[in-house]
């Protein structure tokens, strides 16, 4: 039995490179129709100029508008606020190419081939050896040309080919048994990753979606309370001198017209300086339910990036 000098099989592991997903693009805030009046003014001779009626009802074009009468309060639609939440959820996925079956191969045969070789280098030395002992001996003898020593080294020779074609069997069988293997290996890693990924990006949906709620389910309460114009959330006032700082950010979005607009950063950094550690702390943690919305209103006015940037300079508990 011939036995190779083979050190253990490591499969290539690639390279894995992180890549951020590309969120697809958010649909902006919705803008107001305007409901128009053209009538109400009378000309000197009292007659009217116009049809003296007035479209109350005001439409939104990108939201909900259900205001009545002269102003037409309008918040983003809720697949609006979604894009904009999806942005700010959606996680770093992981790029994984599988290595083509080519680059495989040739990475096994460098690993395994030299070994297979050097058997077969030894074997052909084996021969040449036992050879030249015979020669030895024949001419010792007085038979160095004699046919007996020629059919002896013949049959050597086809001793040598027949390892060697045994040897080069098992080089293929075990080149095709490893390729084999590490193809498998890659095609598992592949969609071991494809599965990280779609569970990331569901989660991510799932948390964009829960927030994108939140966010409009507090515009609708505000311009249902307040008729369009300012609203506190959890029952604070909307001068913003409210015990719990939080609450008069809705107040700032729906003051004035009634429409939903964003909040500046100097707004959202003293609301968040004036909370405590322990507020801050819930605010900051995605999976605190209560501070959801509010948490969902400072991404939609100033980005993740920002709220990050808050969150170093004012830490939490």
């Amino acid at each position: 039995m011939i036995k190779l000098p083979i050190a253990p099989w490591t499969p290539p592991v690639p390279v894995i490179d992180p890549k951020p997903t590309k969120p697809s693009k958010p649909q902006g805030p919705g803008k107001p129709s305007g409901g128009s009046s053209s009538g109400g003014s009378s000309s000197g001779s009292g007659s009217s100029s116009g049809s003296g009626s007035s479209s109350g009802s005001g439409s939104s074009s990108g939201g909900t508008s259900p205001g009545t009468g002269g102003s037409t309060p309008t918040i983003p639609s809720l697949e609006a606020l979604f894009q904009e939440m999806l942005k700010h959820y959606l996680p770093e996925t992981i790029e994984f190419t599988p290595l083509d079956e080519s680059v495989l191969q040739e990475t096994i045969r460098n690993w395994l081939r030299p070994a297979y070789e050097q058997a077969i280098k030894n074997r052909r030395s084996e021969t040449d050896r036992i050879n030249a002992e015979l020669d030895a001996d024949a001419w010792s003898r007085g038979m160095g040309n004699s046919t007996y020593l020629t059919d002896v080294k013949e049959r050597q020779y086809r001793g040598e080919q027949r390892d060697i074609e045994t040897l080069e069997g098992g080089y293929a069988s075990e080149l095709a048994k490893h390729l084999y293997d590490a193809m498998k290996e890659q095609q598992e890693m592949k969609i071991s990753v494809d599965r990280f990924n779609a569970e990331q990006i569901n989660h991510a949906r799932e948390q964009a979606m829960n927030a994108a709620e939140a966010l409009y389910q507090a515009f609708l309460s505000g311009l249902g309370n307040t008729g369009g114009g300012g609203h506190t959330s959890g029952g604070g006032h909307a001068s913003g001198t409210s015990d719990n700082p939080g609450d008069s950010l809705l107040a700032h979005l729906l003051a004035g017209s009634g429409n939903a607009q964003k909040a500046d950063y100097r707004t959202i950094a003293n609301m968040i300086a004036r909370m405590t550690p322990a507020e801050r702390a819930r605010l900051y943690d995605r999976n605190d339910p209560k501070y959801l919305a509010l948490r969902s209103e400072i991404l939609w006015s100033i980005g993740a990036n920002a709220f990050s940037e808050l969150m170093g300079k004012f830490p939490g508990a």
